[in-house]
């Protein structure tokens, strides 16, 4: 398991609590719904990026940029085939 990995899975746990939270104080639909979808979203970019792109990036990069310079890119040649 790489540091990363553990990062990811660390941040999925904490994640997973966050949900549970909000749930239980019923305000998934506020701010911290929010927080979650993105962390989330930043952590499939991550599982995604791996696989088919790169993951040299902040996790606070706009998810668009994280989409167009850093999967994208690398998708193109494969759409050319």
């Amino acid at each position: 398991m790489s540091e990363q990995d553990y990062i990811n899975g660390s941040q999925q746990a904490w994640l997973t609590m966050l949900k549970e939270c909000c749930r239980q104080l019923g305000e998934m639909i506020t701010r911290p719904s929010w927080i979650i979808e993105r962390q989330e979203t930043v952590l499939t970019l991550r599982r995604v990026c791996a696989e088919y792109g790169d993951n040299d990036w902040p996790d606070d990069l706009h998810l668009s940029d994280v989409v167009e310079k850093h999967l994208e890119r690398h998708l193109e040649p494969l759409h050319d085939r």
